[in-house]
């Protein structure tokens, strides 16, 4: 199953390349739409996990390797895995579309121990 997403309404210009103006739609399949979503949730969640600022720091560090200026561009980042996961889940639940979460399926059974930590 596949759906079109409007592209470019309601998205700050910072969280989308290019301001997501005037672009064209495509249909993409839920199955990774819902990926996306979930995948995106998760490195969001990462980010606002790290207090410390070690993980800001390794972004910094990754994307001055590619040549960025390294504060902005994390900005521009965070705001853009943040926006993104937003907007994705926004579109599955504007369609009324659950679909199935792929971490779903190494979620530990009762009673099972956690391996290796």
């Amino acid at each position: 199953m596949s759906f079109t997403i409007p592209a470019g309404q309601d998205e700050p210009e910072a969280a989308v390349p290019g301001g997501g103006q005037d672009e064209p739609e495509i249909s993409v399949p839920v199955s990774v739409i819902g990926d996306a979503a979930e995948l995106l949730a998760l490195v969001a969640e990462l980010i606002d996990a790290g207090r410390d600022g070690v993980i800001r720091e390794q972004i910094e560090a990754l994307l001055d390797a590619k040549g960025a200026e390294p504060r902005p561009a994390a900005g521009w980042m965070i705001a853009s895995v943040n926006a993104l996961a937003r907007k994705a889940d926004a579109i599955l639940a504007f369609e009324g579309i659950a679909c199935d979460r792929g971490l779903a399926r190494y979620w530990r059974r009762p009673g099972t121990r956690r391996q290796g930590g």
